[in-house]
Order: C-alpha cells, then sequence, then structure tokens
C-alpha cells in the first residue's frame, strides 16, 4: 500500500524510532495471507488485533483505537497520499508499546485514519498498519511458503541472493529503488502491501506500452482513502534492476494506475523468499528457483458492496464480458446467494465463492441470468 508523507517539522521527525532492547535478538512471526496482504497479529494495551505489514507506508492506526489510556497526540502537521493519488491530512500519535511475539516497539508513531471503509470491504478485521517507520533499523525475511517472518537486528546469511540497494523516505522509511523496464528507468517502491506483481503510473506505462496489453474501465484498486477512477491497463512486462542489469524478469504481471511511483508487490516478491535489510538498505531476492509458469486466471471484472448494493465495479473491455453487463450494473444474485440488499456475511460468501469456483451464475436487475467463467488474462497480452 503505497502512503506518501508531505510534513513539517522535519528535525522533530527525523528522531521518531521505534526503541528495542540493546541485546541481539531473532523472533519467527506467523502471518496469515489475506486477499494478498500479509497480516500480522500485535498487541497493543493487552489486546490482540491485525495489522497489516506494510513496507510502503508509514504505521497507521484506526481512529477507534486512539483512546487508548497511554497514546500520546503529537503535533505534526502531516499530509498523506496513498496510491490513488488522494490526499487527506491526517494527526498523529505516539504509542507507548506495541508488541509483535517477543518483540516491544516503545514510542512508535502512527498516523490515524478513519478504517471504516477498509473494514466494510474486508472480511477479517483490520486495525491498523505495521509500517516502514517500526520495520526501520531491523532485518525482515519473508518467507511464504512457511508463512513465517524472520524478524533480527543482525544481517543474516543471504548466500548468493540478488542484491538490491535502496533508499528511505524521511520519516516514513519507506524503500525505493530504480526498475529498468522496456528500455526505461522508473522509480519503484518495495511495497509488501501492494498485492499485485507490479504496479505503475499511466504515464509511465504510455512510454513503454507496446501494441499487446488489455484496457479496462472502472477503479482498478481500493487504496487507503477510496478507490481510483477511469481506465486502466494490464500487461505482461520483462524487468531488471540496475544493479544487476544482466538479471531479466520475465512475464511479470503489470497494472498500470494512477501517475503515482511503480510498486514492487506480493505477487512477484513471494517467489523470491525476500529479505528486506534495513541496517545496511538492501533488498535480497533469492533467484536460484525459477518461479512456476502459471496460468494468468482471472474474473475479467471486479464485484463490491456500495450502498447496500452488489455493484460490477470494474471491468476488462473484454467483447465477451461487456455483452454480459456493464460497470455500475447490481447484480441481486449469485448461484443461490441473494445479494439484492447484501448484508456483510452474504458479501464475504459472495467473495469465497469468487477463490473457490471457476464459473458462477449471476442474477441481474431484470432477472436475466449469466454465466461467467474465469479466463486466462495471458491470452490478451
Amino acid at each position: 500500500m503505497r502512503l506518501n508523507m508531505k510534513y513539517k517539522y522535519l528535525l522533530l521527525l527525523g528522531c521518531m524510532l521505534c526503541s528495542l532492547g540493546s541485546k541481539a535478538f531473532e523472533y519467527k512471526i506467523p502471518f496469515t495471507l489475506y486477499e494478498n496482504k500479509i497480516l500480522i497479529e500485535v498487541v497493543i494495551e493487552k489486546k490482540k488485533y491485525n495489522f497489516v505489514f506494510d513496507s510502503g507506508a508509514m504505521s497507521l492506526l484506526d481512529k477507534d483505537m486512539v483512546n487508548m489510556k497511554k497514546a500520546k497526540n503529537v503535533a505534526i502537521d502531516l499530509e498523506a497520499e496513498d496510491a490513488n493519488e488522494q490526499k487527506k491530512k491526517l494527526s498523529v500519535i505516539q504509542v507507548p508499546s506495541l508488541k509483535l511475539e517477543n518483540i516491544n516497539f516503545k514510542d512508535g508513531y502512527f498516523a490515524v485514519h478513519d478504517f471504516t471503509a477498509i473494514n466494510e470491504r474486508s472480511c477479517v478485521p483490520i486495525a491498523g498498519i505495521f509500517g516502514s517507520n517500526l520495520m526501520n533499523n531491523l532485518v525482515w525475511k519473508i518467507d511464504f511458503k512457511e508463512k513465517m517472518i524472520l524478524v533480527t537486528d543482525q544481517s543474516v546469511a543471504t548466500g548468493g541472493a540478488l542484491e538490491i540497494t535502496f533508499e528511505k523516505e524521511a520519516f516514513s522509511n519507506v524503500p525505493y529503488t530504480k526498475l529498468n523496464v522496456r528500455g526505461a528507468v522508473i522509480d519503484l517502491v518495495l511495497d509488501t502491501g501492494s498485492g499485485d506483481a507490479l504496479t505503475i503510473g499511466k504515464n509511465a506505462f504510455d512510454k513503454i506500452k507496446d501494441s499487446t496489453f488489455l484496457e479496462g474501465t472502472g477503479p482498478s484498486a481500493t487504496s487507503l482513502f477510496g478507490n481510483n477512477e477511469g481506465t486502466f491497463y494490464e500487461d505482461s512486462v520483462a524487468i531488471s534492476f540496475p544493479a544487476a542489469p544482466g538479471k531479466v524478469f520475465k512475464g511479470v504481471h503489470t497494472t498500470a494506475q494512477g501517475n503515482e511511483m511503480a510498486l514492487l508487490g506480493i505477487d512477484f516478491l513471494k517467489h523470491y523468499a525476500p529479505v528486506f535489510d534495513y541496517k545496511v538498505n538492501k533488498l535480497f531476492l533469492n533467484t536460484d528457483t525459477v518461479p512456476v509458469s502459471e496460468s494468468l486466471m482471472s474474473w475479467g471484472f471486479g464485484l463490491a458492496g456500495i450502498e447496500g448494493k452488489l455493484i460490477v465495479i470494474n471491468m476488462f473491455n473484454i467483447p465477451e464480458l461487456q455483452a454480459l453487463f456493464k460497470v455500475g450494473e447490481q447484480i441481486i444474485a449469485v448461484n443461490d446467494i441473494n445479494t439484492e440488499k447484501p448484508n456483510k456475511l452474504e458479501l464475504c460468501r459472495v467473495m469465497e465463492l469468487r477463490k473457490q469456483k471457476d464459473t458462477l451464475v449471476l442474477t441481474k436487475t431484470d432477472g436475466t441470468k449469466v454465466t461467467v467463467s474465469k479466463m486466462n488474462l495471458q491470452t490478451y497480452f
């Protein structure tokens, strides 16, 4: 999840670091992967909460948690901009203690945001974001096979892994670097909060696009402050890093939306046992194992609960789909689930069906039933 911060009082903010004990340590943090988001369990004031593990943002806290007994308001003028270029001013609080397994992060700083809209879309309650300002000065090795994060204050052995040096944004410590794409060099955020393999801005995409890409209509992604609007694109590209131009990653699924910096996300990182070393400012990727080529299966359209209705929120401009329905159209049933006035449970059941099934029957408001099946998007690139 990309979250760009603009702020005043730079000297003050530069001092905001989490405090840990002075002894060397190494712990394993279990996580779940939900909707391509890494969810970890944290403890604040003896209560457990789900947080998104997100290197592409600073730490955030749901406003409903702000009334904690010991949280302190911080007088900081903070403006945040999400991946869809929507801006908001956020207040900042200081949390005396946040525990992640046996690690105690002291006096961490969190921007405050209303997570209501996020939790309306999520079937798992999310109370905050564990961001790069808390990850800083530590080493985080993500094992997607075992669903485990190894965190330590010592650099770990990485063998012959590909080394990608990154810089860090002031205050948030979000890591960013450069990326080679079709002859262009673009700015890149290393973002565990982004579910896609690669997301780039439309301006950058205009410079590198070829004749084979897929166009879509509607918001392609939901970010912290809402949906992006308009047209989006999907493509498959080859990428490399300036530090190792000879190592080319082919067939990287790419989404083009907005005009923000590019994001390298979960669908890419999960193949390479990534190690985020904030001590030496490097990302290590284990490239010994070549990912198995997989079909890019998709429904080709998105559904979302909006104002008490189930709506087709986006769709690829594929004639077979466009003949069935259009963006903004209401769906009153999915298989045997009545979605005319869907509650949270019914919306979550629909989401599970979309994961489990390859074919669905949708009912439109006029009673027309249409059968839809997953398609391989690779055939369109």
